[in-house]
């Protein structure tokens, strides 16, 4: 115990010299001289078993970014960003050592222009209007819950072009991302590259989409939610395909209304194919007081048929959300599964300043979720951006 106090201890000083010191230069310097970053960021959850389930953590992320201004409007960019962060029981009993890492966030580099950008590296890729109910949560798990927006990058070359009528066309390949993301249900061969597309374009007052990727798969199954757990499957194979197809539609009409769609087509060489499909609609509204909020209805099957369902889940999210002045907000958000009978919270407040960020927020949530809201508790974070 006196072992994890002293690590502690000295790490959090040498986050402290090391914070102190990067402020202290970047602030003698003129604006633009150096092109580093940063985000501390420390806190602690309560949670409502015990004390060894309530945990301290420390953060510290910096970001480099370099740009290159090339001829007619081109340029190239990269960007490196490290994610430093430890944790314990706040009664220091379990392994210290294991739970400090140092991972690198991000790491690309980009080619651009007017109406092109290619970029090539670990970087984040999402999209779809969703924001409560994440139907197209392919390639990141972001929680709206989140103050930070923490998600793991993927390995990937991604490339957008921009028409002039404001429609767009993504292609991306991925390459070495075992690591389940977002909706996955079985792991993906990292030995093998993933690719898909995105096709963008304004429609009336809104914008309609459609998107495909495809994968190949190995026996790693999951409940569905983007969670590992052993597999149940009856069929077991070796390798699989899977498809996904998607199309998604936002518009504007006073009140904001949304939707997506998507079918995932998974191929075993057993012979068994599975399909797990998502539908999520939803809408917001400012009210003149200043009071935001939103609604999303997720419907999720599986079966063996994209028009035969085995097993349905049913879940309703609603946020509302009001700021107080310039920088105090509130927001709350519940969640219902009509399938388990089971509703989840969240409660947060924030104070934000020119550089600091204050947050206290209460939640109850399903357990081994991968959102870091998972069980009941109390968070308390503070977050300095320089």
């Amino acid at each position: 115990m006196l072992k994890h106090f002293i690590i502690i201890i000295c790490i959090f000083c040498i986050f402290c010299i090391f914070f102190i010191s990067s402020v202290l230069f970047i602030d003698s310097l003129q604006a633009g001289d150096i092109p580093i970053k940063g985000q501390l960021s420390g806190g602690v959850t309560f949670n409502d078993k015990s004390l060894e389930d309530t945990q301290i953590g420390l953060r510290y992320m910096p970001e480099m970014r370099v740009i290159k201004a090339l001829e007619n409007d081109k340029e190239i960019d990269t960007e490196i960003a490290l994610n430093f962060y430890a944790s314990t029981p706040l009664n220091f009993s379990g392994n210290f050592e294991e739970n400090a890492k140092l991972e690198i966030y991000r790491l690309w580099v980009r080619y651009s222009s007017a109406q092109f950008e290619s970029r090539l590296g670990l970087q984040k890729i999402n999209f779809g209007p969703a924001r409560l109910l994440r139907t197209l949560m392919w390639f990141d798990h972001l929680d709206i819950r989140d103050p930070l927006q923490l998600t793991e990058g993927v390995k990937a070359f991604l490339g957008r072009y921009y028409f002039l009528n404001n429609a767009n066309i993504w292609i991306w390949g991925l390459f070495g991302n075992n690591d389940l993301k977002g909706t996955e249900t079985f792991a993906t061969d990292e030995d093998k590259i993933e690719f898909g597309g995105r096709f963008q374009f304004p429609l009336s007052k809104g914008e309609l989409a459609f998107s495909y990727h495809r994968r190949d798969v190995i026996d790693v199954d999951t409940n569905g939610f983007g969670r590992k757990i052993e597999s149940k499957s009856s069929a077991q194979f070796s390798d699989g395909l899977e498809n996904r197809y998607a199309v998604d539609g936002s518009w504007d009409i006073g009140i904001g209304l949304w939707f997506g769609a998507c079918a995932e087509e998974i191929k075993l060489d057993s012979g068994s194919d599975k399909w797990q499909n998502f539908f999520t609609i939803g809408a917001d509204y400012t009210f003149e007081s200043g009071i935001h909020l939103i609604y999303e209805h997720l419907i999720q099957s599986y079966g063996p048929k994209i028009d035969q369902s085995d097993e349905t889940k049913s879940i309703s999210a609603l946020s509302v959300d009001y700021r107080f002045g310039l920088i105090d907000s509130i927001n709350t958000i519940g969640y219902y599964d009509y399938t388990q009978e089971e509703a989840s919270y969240y409660m947060g407040w924030q104070r934000t300043y020119d550089n600091w960020q204050f947050n206290l927020m209460v939640f109850s949530h399903r357990e081994n979720d991968f959102s870091p809201f998972s069980g009941k508790g109390i968070q308390c974070m503070i977050i300095y951006n320089h």
